[in-house]
């Protein structure tokens, strides 16, 4: 179809009627191509909130393919006869050029069809890849309890205590609990604290979280402690405290610091003052001498297994001599005969 001779007619108005109609259908096939490679470009640009197409140029992509519509189109009016009075003819070349209007029409509806399948088939997965994950809540009420996560890191979490699972490698603590983290090179491990954040790969450590105070005891491996800006890298044997966001940092020589995970406390010949010190971490209470220096020649020797507080005391008082009083939920001992 040669478009140029026809729209020369039609301006110089010595067009025949089936001129008029070829041009009017050459308009509204140009109107329709357009209309279709502009719902194409609005579906790309939908398709941006995907990921993993960082190499993919839009630009360039579009403008190969705008040429080669150009080219077919070119083809396709060069290789069409010159329109002449036959109206057969006429009407032959109108039907073949409807016909690939619609085949461009069925192709851009298949490719947005397409395009739009994919896109949301691969949304689909990533917000499944990452929402997945349902919120988990542990409460260890009267006894301490065992929890696996899902990235196979084993906690085991003291009475009193409260962990929330964020992610597979993510949780919030309040209490104390032990962490066996299992090993992830590719993701590290993270722990939010009421003051403070654990991040660690693998290792076993120990953690206690209030309000106004962290306590972490690192028994294998390393533990990164980020606090108020400043990050402290703790490695086996290392103790940490932050009491009132002051930081205190030393080795640990309590035997017992870990007696809660097997409630066992193990005594060997410890003076009286590492005595009240272990108690007070392991029953999370406080037990205090009323005067240090009456108990300076009062060693212990001897082991308890699942007794409460007050059973210890009790023995230390048959043993020992020990009276003590209970005054605003604190422990005071008071005497001995040591």
């Amino acid at each position: 179809m040669n478009i140029d001779r026809i729209i020369g007619k039609v301006m110089g108005d010595a067009s025949i009627g089936d001129e008029k109609s070829a041009l009017d259908a050459w308009k509204k096939e140009a109107e329709e191509n357009m209309k279709a490679l502009a719902d194409m470009k609005k579906i790309s640009k939908l398709s941006d909130t995907l990921s993993g197409y960082a190499d993919f140029n839009e630009d360039e992509a579009w403008t190969a393919f705008e040429n080669k519509l150009q080219e077919n189109e070119d083809s396709t009016f060069n290789n069409d006869n010159e329109l002449t009075s036959n109206a057969n003819q006429t009407k032959t070349n109108s039907e073949s050029q409807k016909t690939s209007v619609i085949n461009l029409k069925t192709l851009s509806r298949i490719a947005a069809i397409a395009v739009l399948a994919f896109g949301a088939l691969f949304l689909l997965n990533n917000q499944t890849e990452n929402n997945t994950f349902e919120v988990r809540e542990y409460a260890a009420n009267q006894k301490s309890m065992s929890v696996d996560l899902l990235d196979g890191t084993e906690v085991m979490l003291d009475k009193k205590s409260k962990l929330r699972a964020k992610d597979k490698r993510k949780v919030s603590l309040k209490g104390r609990a032990f962490f066996d983290v299992a090993r992830d090179e590719s993701q590290q491990f993270k722990i939010n604290l009421p003051v403070g954040e654990v991040t660690v790969l693998g290792t076993e450590f120990t953690i206690v979280a209030d309000d106004n105070t962290t306590e972490i005891f690192v028994e294998e491996g390393s533990v990164a402690y980020k606090f108020q800006g400043t990050t402290y890298t703790l490695v086996a044997g290392e103790f940490i405290q932050v009491v009132d966001n002051t930081v205190e940092r030393f080795a640990m020589n309590d035997d017992n610091y870990g007696s809660w995970k097997n409630d066992r406390l193990i005594f060997n010949d410890n003076t009286m003052n590492n005595v009240v010190e272990a108690l007070s971490r392991h029953f999370g209470k406080e037990v205090r001498l009323s005067d240090p220096k009456l108990f300076k020649n009062c060693n212990v020797k001897t082991t308890f297994d699942n007794s409460s507080l007050e059973d210890i005391l009790n023995e230390f008082s048959t043993t020992h001599g020990l009276k003590y009083k209970v005054v605003d939920n604190i422990y005071i001992v008071s005497s001995s005969d040591c």
